[in-house]
């Protein structure tokens, strides 16, 4: 049985909205599920992270492409971002250096 069938046999409403992706609600108006943009899979919303101005709270990609697309990220701009990781560090280092955190106990 598929999610869709599934929802369905438990009285979800189903919708659509203007590009083709559909969305399920419970009597509350609250999305139960929906389709991710990128894949366009149906998916429980466990399966987006939150989201406070994305529709029904959630975000408009699931966990598994928002998850592939910041590895292909992280891949391709390794070497800059370990830069700016680094850079942060020793600022932050400093900065705690500077309030004297470190006090020796002499």
């Amino acid at each position: 049985m598929s999610l869709r069938e599934e929802l369905l046999a438990q009285k979800y409403n189903e919708r659509t909205k203007p590009r083709g992706f559909v969305y399920f609600t419970d009597a509350d108006g609250q999305v139960v599920a929906k389709t991710c943009r990128k894949c366009r899979k149906l998916k429980q919303s466990e399966n987006y992270h939150q989201k406070s101005d994305g529709f029904g709270q959630l975000g408009p990609y699931c966990k598994i492409c928002v998850s592939a697309r910041d590895r292909e990220y992280y891949d391709k701009n390794r070497e800059r971002l370990k830069r700016v990781k680094y850079a942060y560090y020793r600022r932050k280092r400093a900065e705690q250096l500077s309030f004297k955190l470190f006090d020796d106990n002499d």
